[in-house]
């Protein structure tokens, strides 16, 4: 059963959407600068956490992790009973994200493939020892003014930061990224500009279903203009 989307107050200043809910999971749309999971700060509250008090549902799961300054969708599972077929559901999904960009691409598709290797604070691409990572990007619009572009990233696989990292190997890093974008002036920004936007999967009943969010308005007052997908 699909119930309708609805927002949540968490705590002063941070609203969440519920995008969609059934018997088994729920897709909720995370702020930038929340974790998704608990840290090693007893006191620093979470994504999970935060949700699964307020909707009193104690056995909540997050199937998908975000970074600290990533925004947009995030499944989280109802019925523990249910997770082994949730994370299936969501490996068969289908996961875009849209982010601004440092500089303006010669190109307006690009399907990237390398291996990432995990290391203490950064991942870094390699030739042998790794995971294969693939990504679709394609970019939407430009800013020459801003020197920014606005884009859209499907990957194809689920690797820890797998667009921030090859976004800064092809020499146009994530806006506001703290890590991959040193000696950026992504430093002064107030956010990293990554969104997970859209999700499309099969529901346990067999059905297509697409979710997605609103464009985050951060996004729109940074370029100072309309963006579309």
């Amino acid at each position: 059963m699909k119930f309708p989307p609805k927002k949540i107050q968490l705590l002063p200043n941070i609203v969440t959407n519920i995008l969609y809910e059934c018997d088994e999971f729920l897709l909720a749309e995370k702020p930038e600068g929340i974790p998704v999971h608990e840290t090693k700060d007893p006191n620093r509250m979470d994504f999970t956490r935060l949700l699964a008090a307020k909707l009193n549902l104690p056995e909540l799961r997050t199937a998908n992790r975000l970074d600290l300054g990533t925004s947009g969708i995030v499944l989280l599972g109802k019925n523990p009973e249910k997770n082994a077929e949730i994370d299936s559901l969501l490996k068969a999904a289908e996961k875009e994200y849209i982010f601004l960009c440092n500089g303006i691409p010669d190109w307006k598709e690009n399907r990237f493939e390398c291996f990432l290797k995990d290391g203490n604070k950064e991942v870094k691409i390699v030739r042998s020892g790794g995971k294969k990572a693939i990504t679709e990007f394609r970019i939407l619009s430009t800013h020459s003014k801003e020197n920014l572009s606005f884009g859209m990233a499907k990957i194809l696989t689920g690797r820890r930061h797998q667009i921030r990292v090859m976004l800064r190997e092809l020499g146009f890093p994530v806006l506001g990224d703290p890590v991959y974008s040193k000696g950026n002036p992504s430093k002064k920004e107030n956010r990293m500009y990554l969104h997970s936007f859209r999700l499309c999967f099969t529901d346990f009943q067999g059905e297509k279903q697409w979710v997605e969010t609103e464009i985050p308005p951060e996004f729109l007052s940074r370029v100072g203009k309309q963006l579309s997908v």
